[in-house]
């Protein structure tokens, strides 16, 4: 008992040294800043590569963020930010100056249903993808004079694609009951549910340049300006 007791002392003291270390330091500063720029989550984790402490510069920062949840945008189940030839301000406790930054973003189809049902007129939402990058999403749109009683639901496919700061879901055919119901309606349905992820809302300027999807998330790459990085 003894024995694994201090087993147990020996490793919450290594965890405690390491986090105070330059590296580890800075590191927990800047999960501490996270929230303020991306949004909450429910864990951030920062890696350091290269810091030089007396320049205050690293080669590489990666920030691992677990359930994120920025605004006007679902819940990210993941975000991968990239950070290189970076440079931190000690006393500011900030990061001044960034060379690129680039992002992957994953977004599950359970929770792009939940933000559709949350953020649309649309009822009774549920996605399911297609790879590479298709979908089929079904809804009991509530929109106007396009919408379906209880019990019926519309199934639009379509294709993810970027735009901007933006992923949209462009509805290529809407269908009811097994019946299509033309370009008229695939047209209303995009633009009531679009845009389906937004970043605009983001203190940091971050541009889609691509999308792609497996049979559980859809992915999100995306690039940053690295001037709006500065922390």
């Amino acid at each position: 008992m003894i024995g694994k007791r201090r087993r147990h002392l020996l490793i919450f003291a290594a965890i405690l040294l390491a986090s105070c270390t330059p590296t580890g330091l800075v590191e927990r500063r800047l999960e501490s800043q996270l929230p303020k720029y991306l949004g909450p989550a429910d864990a951030y984790d920062v890696d350091i590569d290269g810091l030089q402490v007396r320049s205050s510069a690293a080669e590489r920062v990666l920030a691992v963020g677990e359930r994120v949840r920025p605004e006007g945008a679902p819940v990210l189940d993941r975000l991968e930010l990239e950070l290189l030839g970076v440079r931190y301000d000690r006393d500011a406790g900030r990061l001044e100056q960034v060379e690129s930054a680039q992002a992957t973003v994953s977004v599950t189809a359970s929770d792009l249903s939940t933000f559709l049902e949350m953020q649309r007129n649309v009822r009774e939402a549920s996605v399911e993808l297609t790879p590479p990058d298709r979908a089929t999403i079904r809804i009991r749109p509530t929109f106007g004079d396009f919408s379906a009683p209880p019990g019926v639901t519309v199934d639009a496919e379509g294709q993810f694609v970027s735009s901007g700061s933006q992923v949209l879901f462009e509805v290529s055919e809407v269908r009811a009951a097994g019946i299509g119901l033309g370009g008229g309606a695939a047209r209303r349905v995009s633009r009531e549910i679009n845009p389906v992820v937004d970043l605009a809302g983001l203190p940091v300027t971050l541009q889609v340049k691509s999308v792609s999807v497996n049979s559980e998330a859809v992915s999100v790459e995306v690039t940053g300006d690295p001037t709006s990085f500065q922390l």
